[in-house]
């Protein structure tokens, strides 16, 4: 059985409850509820593009990071490569890509030789495949580049980025690429056996 303190209380709650909801739906100062309903949804895609921003600049830091130490193993080695060799250096890539997956990250290795006035793709060694390797270098910067009869290996990093924006708009993956140049360092030319 309950005490009348209990049941005083009880309906003093209610009572005042509804006495409160009441109050509210008179009012008629509800602008503040209103602006906030208002600029939530934007507050979030600006939170979500500083992130993005963010997480953008990172990861293209780390593809250049990842393509300069690709090529740089590479033109280490003397006058041979082998395709197997080459593998071993992509994986460079994937420990400085952590924690994206090596299935996503896509690495181009190619090598250019001075042939008469011209400079050809000598080898090309790739996982996944950017595209078009020659095209970030144009033709005249790779002729000076092996003006001194020298190889020129371009290593290319690229990998699709998904922005958190993009889930909530709608949009496609960005591309973030890329490509770094050097010539071999312990002899002229660079040549793969196997490639």
């Amino acid at each position: 059985m309950m005490n009348k303190s209990s049941e005083t209380r009880s309906s003093s709650f209610h009572s005042a409850t509804i006495g409160k909801l009441a109050s509210f739906g008179r009012k008629k100062d509800g602008v503040v509820s209103i602006e906030a309903a208002l600029l939530f949804p934007m507050m979030i895609i600006l939170l979500l593009g500083t992130i993005d921003v963010t997480h953008a600049i990172s990861l293209k830091r780390k593809v250049a990071v990842a393509a300069s130490a690709v090529v740089d193993l590479t033109t280490q080695e003397s006058a041979n490569v082998t395709a197997g060799e080459l593998d071993q250096f992509i994986q460079a890539a994937d420990a400085i890509m952590k924690p994206f997956a090596s299935a996503d990250i896509n690495v181009d290795l190619v090598n250019f030789r001075r042939s008469g006035n011209d400079v050809v793709e000598e080898w090309s060694h790739s996982r996944g495949g950017c595209g078009d390797t020659a095209g970030s270098l144009s033709a005249d910067t790779l002729s000076k580049l092996s003006e001194e009869d020298n190889d020129v290996v371009i290593a290319r990093v690229c990998l699709s980025f998904q922005p958190l924006v993009g889930y909530l708009v709608g949009s496609g993956s960005w591309e973030v690429e890329e490509s770094v140049a050097q010539r071999p360092r312990n002899g002229l030319t660079l040549d793969c056996s196997n490639c």
